[in-house]
């Protein structure tokens, strides 16, 4: 695991400028670092060791040294891929998976992608070619960002505050992008592959990117296909979905430093456990959180499931401070962000730090096997299509006025009727996001001309698929990737952790998206698939316990600790935020006043969270600017 930064300047980048982007992200790689260099070309990296921990420098070369590479991620099936490559002739120097990467490009190019199972973004210097070559792993579970030069160049890196010291010395202004802000009030975040600057994106996933220094080319090489479905017997389904998630669990244990397990009360990583503690037994660490609120705290299940499974368990108490933490979290996520459990989950990465290097989760599990209420939703539209519009409309007003919140009962069904008549892009954001719809920041927006959220979605959205297939693919589209990933990466990377995700592995994905819809909810069971596969192997009370988010009071907070932040910044007149949006708006919020059918507390955390990170932007904290030397830096001379 690691930070990669670089490119292909129109003039060579100077020390200093390269340092500092090499210095930004020395979270994610204490352990090593190095670095190349040959004319305007530039490659670096950080390592925080995993694999090969002794050798495995990089940049890494091919035999001749024509080939280089820097790499952040895992490629889970190296061991696989070495006797492969050796058969064809490559000659290896190391037991690196990072080592792979040089030997598959030249034998297959840029379709080498299609060979690799693992987490990865890297970047390849093709000499003799004279070529650039990007790559992003399937899901984006590893983040690559990256600008064009002016002169046909193009500048990365893993994280934004990397990417700004090079693009200030390539003459590269950073400007804020406003509909990235006007997305960000619907998703509360900015969603990929726009960023929160113009002309800076995100390699897509699944995709590659080659340069030569004017031109550059990008392709998709993998989207997950749910048009072509498999009809097995149930039980065949449930021993299918077994064995691949343990062969995903298996391959994610391969580790040279020590590893562990996030367990919490719940079906995802519970199942994760499971699978990890046949392999490992009694040597497998697991760590869970322990709250004082008892509606949130997971710790007495999750304790209760370690020990059945004879693996220990370090419960680790968490208390948040939100007002110490919110401003790190802000600089740490480099663009506005308002998932407001990235607060917990940065505090238990950092005390879980302190047992291991690795954890194995249980993201996406929710995306893959349908764990959210909208999921039995979309398996209900199909039961509404004949009711008019008119009489859902109706019905959806009564439930709205009965609500007690957005994720009460009667506020989910009023939701899911209002959903019905929408166009798929606007039904999207009706049953997912906690914050406005386009119809409301039409009425308080005060920027410039926007396009509406619900438009992107709608081309987003693949077409000719079940409700449910729609929902799922864009949940793994907009909030698995430009949130939930993000979470994770930058929470754990921060503290020098690598978190993997094994319910995310792109062989398991793609057999669940050729399941029918009935096949995955059984019976309107969220996950039914997943919990009637692991039935009699875990606890009755994690396969039958109910969906519950890794959450904390945000009210509380609110109400509390944050309430003299909140003032002093969303409710002063000079508050930057007040240049989008309607200041009248802003005061009734902060007076009570009720968005009706929104969730007004994650709605002020989110302004809360955007003001902070203009503030910051405005007032230079997030350049970076100034060098210290990265601290042991392997530097390899060019070939």
């Amino acid at each position: 695991m690691c930070g990669i930064t670089g490119g292909w300047a129109d003039e060579p980048i100077a020390d200093a400028p390269f340092g500092a982007s090499l210095n930004a992200i020395l979270h994610r790689g204490p352990d090593d670092g190095g670095m190349l260099r040959d004319g305007s070309v530039v490659l670096g990296m950080r390592r925080l060791s995993i694999i090969d921990v002794g050798g495995g420098h990089q940049p890494v070369f091919n035999e001749d040294g024509s080939v280089a590479v820097v790499f952040n991620g895992e490629i889970y099936n190296y061991r696989e891929l070495i006797p492969q490559l050796q058969s064809r002739g490559h000659t290896f120097r190391s037991q690196s998976d990072t080592e792979t990467l040089v030997h598959l490009y030249e034998e297959y190019g840029p379709r080498m992608c299609e060979h690799l199972r693992g987490m990865f973004a890297f970047a390849i210097w093709d000499k003799s070619q004279r070529k650039l070559f990007l790559a992003r792993d399937r899901f984006g579970k590893k983040p690559l960002y990256y600008t064009r030069t002016g002169g046909g160049g193009i500048l990365f890196a893993s994280e934004l505050k990397a990417l700004r010291p090079l693009m200030a010395a390539a003459g590269v202004a950073a400007r804020i992008d406003e509909q990235g802000i006007y997305d960000f009030l619907s998703l509360g975040m900015v969603p990929q592959p726009r960023t929160i600057f113009q002309n800076v994106h995100s390699l897509p996933p699944g995709s590659w990117l080659s340069c030569d220094g004017e031109r550059a080319e990008m392709q998709r090489y993998w989207q997950l296909d749910y048009s072509h479905k498999l009809r097995l017997p149930y039980g065949e389904v449930l021993e299918r979905t077994r064995e691949l998630i343990s062969d995903s669990v298996k391959v994610r244990l391969r580790s040279d430093v020590p590893l562990g397990v996030f367990l919490s009360g719940g079906i995802d990583s519970s199942v994760i456990a499971y699978e990890a503690a046949r392999q490992l037994g009694r040597d497998l660490d697991s760590f869970t959180v322990s709250t004082t609120d008892p509606a949130f705290d997971e710790a007495p299940v999750a304790a209760r499931t370690a020990r059945e499974l004879g693996i220990r368990n370090h419960i680790l108490p968490l208390q948040v401070a939100p007002l110490d933490e919110i401003q790190r979290l802000v600089r740490q996520y480099d663009q506005p962000y308002a998932d407001y459990s990235a607060l917990p989950t940065s505090a238990i990465s950092r005390l879980a730090r302190q047992h291991v290097t690795v954890v194995l989760t249980g993201d996406g599990g929710d995306e893959v096997f349908g764990g959210y209420r909208r999921y039995v939703a979309a398996q209900w539209a199909s039961a509404f299509r004949f009711v008019p519009s008119s009489l859902t409309t109706m019905l959806a007003g009564l439930l709205q006025r009965q609500s007690g919140g957005r994720r009460s009962t009667a506020g989910f069904g009023s939701r899911f009727l209002r959903g019905l008549g929408q166009s798929p892009g606007a039904r999207y954001l009706s049953w997912t996001t906690d914050l406005l719809q386009d119809a409301d920041k039409q009425q308080i927006w005060t920027g410039g001309p926007m396009r509406p959220t619900e438009d992107w979605i709608e081309e987003l959205l693949p077409r000719q698929l079940s409700a449910f297939d729609t929902q799922a693919s864009g949940d793994i589209q907009v909030n698995l990737l430009s949130d939930l990933l993000v979470k994770m990466d930058i929470a754990t990377m921060a503290h020098s952790l690598e978190a993997r995700s094994p319910l995310l592995d792109h062989q398991l994905a793609e057999f669940l998206a050729a399941l029918p819809d009935s096949q995955r909810i059984t019976g309107g069971r969220l996950k039914g698939l997943l919990r009637d596969a692991y039935r009699g192997r875990l606890p009755d009370e994690v396969i039958l316990g109910k969906k519950r988010g890794f959450e904390f009071s945000l009210s509380s907070w609110l109400e509390n600790e944050l309430r003299g932040l909140i003032m002093d910044t969303l409710g002063s007149p000079a508050a930057r935020v007040r240049s989008f949006l309607d200041g009248r708006f802003i005061d009734n919020l902060l007076a009570g006043g009720i968005l009706r059918d929104r969730n007004c507390a994650c709605l002020v955390y989110a302004l809360l969270t955007l003001e902070l990170w203009l503030v910051d932007f405005a007032e230079g904290t997030l350049a970076n600017e100034g060098w210290t030397a990265p601290a042991k830096c392997h530097i390899p001379k060019a070939a």
